[in-house]
């Protein structure tokens, strides 16, 4: 019996339907094809199963949105007659048990951010697999930016002004999505990884609370707000929506071009694209440099900890330091998933310059704790706290006391999560 060939779209980090170069090509090969299209996501041991340094790569918070975004992808692309199929082990595997009962015509995914994928797709080839990569959650195409990326490895304000200063340089309109597929049956079941993580907790899907945030008017005070502790709308909160791929970043920078049109323009509403254009040069710059971006460092390339830093790096962790500004950080962190942009930048200061350990050892804690985890912008940020990234200005060294006073005068963040009082906090 003739197996039926099929073309799939591997799903990474792009959990959508909207704006979707690797969708919408997977449909496009599939038609010239003649071949059936489906969409095949691997919670990969990688990520669901593996360590470094001790720690697991992923913490609920990351796996509770990944799963209900993964849940949430498969009810839009059926409405566009595409099944999602969903499988706990490496892309290779389930690719080898897909074979069993079909001919692969193509895989089409996105194009690799770091060396994981890098090598995942190699496997996939060694299989003797088509493998196809496009760009699908960059701002700018790289044929459009290449006087910027031969620039690199260079720091984040050489990659911003030289795309700043080419006024034709500017992102692609979002693509809505109007394909069309065929469904194709599972031949599994969806794996109990996934339900168990997404019964953790349930989470807004992008386009609401993004949606949410402009309305409030919010990104006319971004800049002067961006980098307080806590409260509602004081930073946009896309990041999580942004590292799953459930809001094209694409859509974001325009909607605050619209936005401006409606509200006006202002140095806030400038600054989130400012912060868009770092985290696309994080991605040039994790591929540039590959495996680096997890070994370079001032000293050499080996991790190592004696148990005296081990106990450090434990009381760091669990938020028992006795820096109250720290410790009340680091708990929201492994309570909720989530650390505001000054609060990440204190506890890793924290780490790196009062406590002396590798910085490699913080970026595996972030990455195990994170929902908004993202491989280049994760790993390329702590580099740049620790001085061995691209910047030439070194480390970023904080004066926590007059940072606890300046973004928490009143103590109030740090009474919340270090369940202090109010009285017993005066003392």
């Amino acid at each position: 019996m003739n197996k039926r060939s099929v073309t799939i779209w591997l799903v990474r980090d792009t959990c959508r339907v909207e704006d979707n170069p690797s969708l919408n090509l997977a449909l496009e090969t599939a038609g010239q094809s003649g071949t059936a299209c489906f969409a095949l996501a691997c919670l990969e041991p990688r990520r669901w199963e593996h360590y470094q340094f001790g720690l697991a790569r992923t913490g609920s918070a990351w796996r509770s949105f990944r799963a209900n975004a993964l849940i949430q992808l498969r009810t839009e692309l059926l409405q566009h007659d595409i099944s999602l199929w969903i499988g706990a082990g490496d892309p290779s595997a389930l690719v080898g048990q897909i074979r069993e009962q079909f001919t692969i015509s193509a895989i089409i995914t996105d194009l690799p951010l770091a060396t994981e994928e890098t090598e995942e797709n190699r496997r996939l080839q060694n299989l003797g697999v088509k493998v196809l990569t496009t760009q699908s959650d960059e701002l700018f195409e790289a044929t459009n930016i290449h006087s910027a990326l031969e620039r690199l490895p260079c720091s984040f304000t050489q990659f911003r002004k030289t795309i700043e200063k080419d006024g034709s340089i500017v992102p692609a309109l979002p693509v809505k999505f109007s394909g069309l597929g065929s469904p194709v049956a599972q031949i599994w079941l969806d794996p109990p990884e996934l339900h168990e993580a997404r019964n953790i907790d349930k989470h807004r899907y992008a386009q609401p609370g993004w949606q949410q945030y402009l309305e409030s008017g919010a990104l006319s005070t971004y800049k002067k707000t961006r980098n307080a502790l806590e409260g509602a709308n004081m930073s946009s909160r896309l990041s999580a929506w942004l590292a799953h791929g459930c809001l094209s970043v694409r859509r974001a920078w325009h909607d605050t071009l619209e936005y401006e049109e409606n509200y006006g323009a202002n140095e806030s509403t400038y600054w989130l694209r400012f912060e868009l254009l770092w985290r696309e040069f994080f991605r040039w710059y994790s591929r540039h440099i590959g495996s680096a971006l997890f070994t370079k460092t001032s000293k050499n390339d080996v991790c190592k900890v004696n148990p005296s830093e081990s106990v450090l790096f434990e009381s760091w962790c669990s938020g028992n330091t006795g820096v109250d500004i720290i410790d009340a950080a680091m708990r929201e962190l492994t309570q909720t998933g989530w650390l505001s942009n000054r609060g990440r930048q204190l506890v890793a200061s924290h780490l790196i310059y009062e406590y002396g350990l590798d910085w490699r050892l913080g970026a595996a804690w972030f990455e195990s704790q994170l929902v908004d985890f993202d491989v280049a912008s994760n790993w390329g940020n702590w580099a740049y706290i620790a001085g061995v990234g691209a910047d030439p200005r070194g480390g970023r060294i904080f004066d926590l006391e007059s940072q606890a006073e300046r973004y928490d005068p009143k103590k109030t963040y740090r009474d919340r999560w270090l369940g202090l009082s109010p009285k017993k906090s005066e003392h």
